[in-house]
């Protein structure tokens, strides 16, 4: 059935509006794996509970799929149901942990409902992905690369409806925040990143790259440069919007994969083998693991870094490349090349403030520009999408008997959640002190799965 681009959209949103308007209220359920709302990054929260804050005349019912669903909730009739990216990363873990994830969430196959699917990542175990969709007769999946979508989706790209969308968008809250002035920022360059595992090739190995290289020759050239890689510098919430508010210039790179890895073979064997050789270099896991296979394909996609840093006003320094054809070099950002060769050149182009200013002033511009990155935008167009595939399907949801079963949900889960995050937070910090002790750290959590 081919794939619709996300720009191309907007002509038909009257038709299904007036479709939506005309059923009333929508009874959807939505399937996630957040965790505590609290300690999750922003743009996730903000993804995942799009639909309910930007569109709240419906039924929703959030499930985290870290807890069990009750029974009554699987017996319901629901007119929609929409598959987080979070709750569709059960494909990484392993294939009992899949077959488990399908086997406790069989009735979202069996069920009449309009399905829609928000994958991200969709390089990594795309096989499974694909065949996910497909067993689950998913109605629609919003797709964040925007080509290749017959490499990901080789089965369910002939038989569904594939859709472009994005790994964040645009909070509208985000436009009301208050903008440091340029000057009055005491952080030349900022960046925070994870070293990513080689498997997910030289796009995701730049990500680190360009941090550590810009760390080094920043410090040189006498900057204020405040850069972390790891998870020890990871910044939540308003700290992190903060650090980029107190940012001239960001840092920032693709987000994405030069592997494809369609069971997750490559990523198996590259952790067994770093296990092995912990200071193994890329090339020394990639002749190892993955001979000849990086840089057949690019899969990248803007992160919401991009679009964070371009509404808080601090121009942003990218390693050269396609960002969801949103920003592009010179026009939109200052251009570094991957190994961080050019940044002679780079500095050069900060010390020209007339046109920084000018740079940073587009890069809001085009970033605005795109409805399709507005989060109420998508949410509305969500909810018209599932208003035009409703009236084609027999959902029999009633919203009566839904609004007594998210009732029931709210009054008997709430304290379960709440003991459930304080379980994960204690094993979060205990997996973080022991992290540094490899040995304790692998024999509490062989304890953990035998005491489970």
């Amino acid at each position: 059935m081919g794939g619709t681009c996300g720009h191309c959209l907007a002509w038909n949103y009257g038709i299904s509006s007036l479709l939506t308007k005309r059923m009333g209220r929508l009874n959807i359920l939505v399937l996630h794996c957040l965790g505590n709302p609290a300690l999750a990054p922003s743009f996730l929260s903000h993804h995942v509970f799009a639909l309910r804050k930007n569109c709240p005349g419906h039924n929703y019912l959030y499930h985290d799929a870290t807890l069990p669903l009750p029974g009554y909730v699987v017996e319901q009739n629901f007119d929609a149901i929409v598959l987080d990216v979070s709750f569709l990363t059960a494909r990484w873990i392993g294939a009992d942990y899949l077959q488990a994830r399908k086997n406790a969430y069989a009735f979202v196959r069996d069920s009449t409902a309009a399905k829609i699917a928000f994958p991200q990542d969709e390089y990594d175990c795309n096989v499974l992905l694909d065949d996910w969709m497909c067993e689950w007769k998913v109605d629609v999946v919003f797709s964040v690369v925007s080509s290749g979508w017959n490499v990901l989706y080789p089965r369910y790209h002939k038989c569904g409806d594939i859709r472009l969308g994005y790994t964040g968008y645009i909070d509208e809250t985000l436009l009301d925040r208050q903008v440091k002035p340029f000057d009055a920022r005491t952080i030349d360059i900022g960046y925070r990143a994870k070293k990513l595992p080689p498997y997910f090739g030289r796009i995701g190995e730049t990500k680190w790259t360009i941090g550590r290289d810009v760390a080094l020759q920043g410090g040189r050239a006498g900057l204020a440069v405040d850069i972390e890689l790891g998870d020890t510098g990871t910044l939540f919430g308003d700290a992190w919007l903060d650090f980029i508010g107190n940012s001239k210039f960001t840092l920032g790179a693709n987000s994405g994969s030069s592997l494809l890895d369609p069971t997750g073979d490559i990523q198996r064997n590259v952790r067994s083998f770093v296990a092995d050789h912990p200071d193994a270099s890329f090339e020394e896991v990639e002749a190892a693991c993955f001979p000849g296979m990086e840089g057949h394909y690019s899969f990248t996609a803007i992160s919401p870094r991009v679009l964070e840093a371009a509404l808080l006003g601090s121009a942003q320094i990218l390693v050269d490349g396609e960002y969801s054809g949103i920003v592009n070099s010179q026009d939109h950002f200052i251009p570094i090349r991957r190994d961080a060769s050019n940044f002679s050149e780079v500095i050069a182009a900060m010390s020209d403030a007339d046109a920084v200013e000018r740079m940073i002033r587009r890069c809001r511009e085009a970033v605005l520009s795109v409805d399709a990155l507005r989060y109420r935008n998508k949410a509305r167009m969500v909810i018209d999408l599932i208003g035009d595939l409703v009236s084609r399907k027999k959902t029999g949801a009633n919203p009566e008997q839904v609004e007594k079963v998210i009732s029931r949900y709210q009054e008997e889960m709430q304290p379960k959640y709440r003991a459930h995050w304080r379980r994960q937070h204690f094993r979060t910090r205990i997996a973080r002190a022991t992290a540094p002790y490899p040995m304790l750290y692998r024999a509490l959590r062989s304890a953990a799965k035998i005491l489970r």
